[in-house]
């Protein structure tokens, strides 16, 4: 009786397994799979259209050391419109590493819905930045190198309602690969150009990924990003049916078998496809490749 008892065990483990399997294959060929690119696709353009998304940005001013005003007085060092601010709003200090905002007398602003009148701002590289608000317009720190910046967003801005939508290739599990992390000796820390010239990015790129398409012996540089790997890349899609300054994708870190997927259907634009208030850095020249990967997200200025 005992024995029977446990390979009725046996079996329904079996069963468990063998459907999880099903369902893995699922998710890679058939509906399940092109669901969930279908879904990520439409989170991206929510996030793009969303409070914290890339179409509301209306400015980034860096700042000098000392007073930075702001307000829409043609006499301030960040000059806003009539219609949504005061002639006199607040001003930024910075002195050393710290950036100060203090508001105008009888201005209101706010920190998370609650009333400030002076807030040490921690910037975006440091955490969660602080992000304050007067009516509809928003701003949070950036920084960059060794620049801090003020980046100013408009909650109505008219970009987010007369944005025509995001354009992809047709999913295709052929554009989901394996590829195989190979480690530099020590990570390096290369110096990328950005869209803004004055700017560079040093991210650190502990090695490569090595993969195939169509039998092309392929390699993309990867650079650290918390969990996961960051990769900028460019390919003969480049200018042509995607966007001129190069394409951007997430990759989860390898395994303990040295391998990851790069899933090609969830390439996408920067952020300056979006807006000209972006710092996007672009792809270094070994990650330019000669194959077309006509996968992803596509790009035309009708964005």
């Amino acid at each position: 009786m005992k024995k029977h008892t446990l390979s009725t065990a046996l079996v329904s483990a079996l069963l468990l397994l063998a459907n999880a399997a099903t369902a893995q294959v699922d998710a890679l060929d058939g509906s399940n799979y092109a669901g969930s690119i279908a879904k990520w696709q439409q989170q991206r353009e929510a996030n793009l259209k969303g409070p914290n998304g890339w179409l509301n940005l209306a400015g980034l001013h860096w700042l000098q050391a000392g007073a930075t005003s702001m307000g829409s007085a043609p006499d301030n060092n960040i000059k806003l419109a009539e219609e949504q601010a005061p002639p006199k709003l607040g001003v930024f200090l910075l002195e050393g590493e710290e950036v100060t905002f203090q508001a105008e007398p009888g201005v209101e602003v706010f920190s998370d819905g609650v009333p400030v009148t002076q807030l040490r701002m921690n910037h975006d590289q440091a955490g969660e930045p602080s992000r304050l608000t007067h009516g509809t317009l928003g701003w949070h720190l950036i920084r960059r190198m060794e620049r801090l910046g003020v980046r100013l967003r408009d909650y109505e801005h008219p970009a987010v309602n007369a944005f025509a939508g995001l354009e992809f290739y047709p999913v295709d599990t052929a554009w989901r690969v394996e590829a195989r992390f190979n480690a530099y000796e020590e990570p390096r820390r290369p110096m990328l150009t950005t869209v803004v010239e004055e700017l560079g990015w040093n991210p650190t790129a502990p090695g490569t990924l090595e993969f195939e398409l169509d039998g092309d012996a392929l390699s993309l540089e990867a650079y650290d990003s918390g969990d996961s790997f960051f990769l900028i890349f460019a390919d003969l899609t480049t200018g042509e049916t995607t966007y001129p300054s190069g394409r951007y994708l997430y990759a989860d870190k390898p395994g303990p078998d040295g391998s990851t997927i790069l899933d090609f259907n969830k390439a996408h634009s920067p952020p300056c496809a979006f807006t000209n208030f972006a710092t996007c850095p672009l792809p270094a020249r070994q990650n330019r490749m000669t194959v077309a990967i006509e996968a992803g997200e596509k790009y035309s200025k009708g964005h």
